[in-house]
């Protein structure tokens, strides 16, 4: 058992780390593009497992995978496309037997660097694994590749009446390994929750190319380590997620929003903990401050009031009947709260 530990703890240690503060591990630096070429020996081992087409090392390719939603810029040495989970392992494989260091990728909207290359190495492109695999309405779950794109499972979903929850701010473009990596969250998730709250099962590619199926297709599903936990959140250092289960809920058939003006800010701030302590679980609370409205307004002109420090955007969904009694009790919170207007 001893020598396993071992085994696992060298494996990890020679992962991908992307983080800048990597350092030396077990004696020996991991690779930097900054200051050595990656060997032709691995980009021709890279090139045997996938094939040349989803292999890139031309400078505009890596200029093209050499930045995040932060703007922060570094290249990779070499960057993957690969399309099924066999692939990834053969990288993995690869990459831990000449320690270079891999960084999973998804749309790279994160603002949080995950999915720099700041140690050189592999960039690995997840995007191509961007398929819905399955959509069960019994088990009220779907099965999705990490380069689905969020929004659109969402509409995949909402065809069967159901509704994936999770929201990022960049749902438009952001992937679902992305989201899993992160463990994103959005407006909805002060009522619904964040990513890591429907995720029922993993699979994942470790170092060194072996395979694991993390959880199930059941909520309940509580034997042995709750390792889909860790991996969520660890944004690509523990290994690289190539499938998720993610559960489903019904589609609320209703929906309503009310915004209101607010002279001072504070009172926008404290409207928003009046409308909880009433009971009532918004689906959204938004906020804009007074630059924020002028910019928006300078550009839609939408008629938005200019002339006070903050305007609260609150939602309610649910059923028709409970929306409508909601929504009115929300405006009569938020005026007692200080709101010069309230619009439904």
């Amino acid at each position: 058992m001893t020598a396993r530990i071992n085994e696992w703890r060298r494996q990890a240690q020679s992962f991908a780390y992307s983080w800048p503060d990597s350092g030396i591990r077990d004696g020996r630096a991991p690779h930097r593009s900054k200051d050595v070429s990656m060997d032709a020996r691995i980009i021709r081992e890279l090139r045997d497992a996938l094939g040349a087409d989803r292999v890139s090392t031309a400078p505009e390719d890596l200029v093209a995978y050499a930045y995040d939603g932060t703007w922060a810029e570094q290249q990779p040495d070499v960057v993957i496309h690969p399309q099924t989970t066999a692939e990834v392992a053969a990288v993995l494989r690869i990459a831990d037997a000449s320690r270079v260091p891999v960084v999973p990728r998804g749309a790279a909207t994160g603002l949080a660097g995950g999915a720099l290359p700041v140690a050189g190495g592999i960039c690995l492109n997840m995007a191509r694994m961007n398929r819905i695999l399955d959509i069960s309405i019994p088990d009220t779950l779907a099965v999705v590749q990490p380069g689905v794109i969020t929004l659109d499972l969402q509409k995949a979903v909402e065809k069967y009446g159901f509704f994936y929850p999770p929201d990022p701010a960049s749902v438009y473009q952001c992937t679902i390994g992305g989201n899993v990596a992160t463990n994103a969250g959005g407006p909805r998730c002060l009522k619904y929750g964040v990513t890591g709250d429907y995720v029922l099962g993993l699979e994942v590619v470790v170092p060194g190319g072996h395979v694991l199926r993390l959880g199930g297709r059941t909520i309940k599903n509580v034997s042995g380590y709750n390792l889909k936990e860790l991996f969520i959140g660890s944004e690509g250092t523990l290994g690289v997620v190539t499938e998720i289960t993610v559960r489903l809920i019904p589609k609320p058939a209703a929906q309503m929003t009310a915004l209101a003006a607010f002279p001072r800010l504070a009172d926008a701030c404290q409207a928003v903990g009046n409308i909880l302590q009433a009971g009532v679980v918004p689906l959204v609370t938004e906020l804009m401050d007074h630059a924020t409205i002028r910019a928006v307004e300078d550009f839609k002109h939408l008629g938005l009031p200019t002339d006070v420090e903050a305007l609260l955007l609150v939602a309610v969904d649910g059923d028709a009947d409970t929306v409508v009694r909601e929504i009115a009790e929300v405006a009569a919170i938020l005026q007692q709260s200080g709101a010069r207007e309230v619009r439904q």
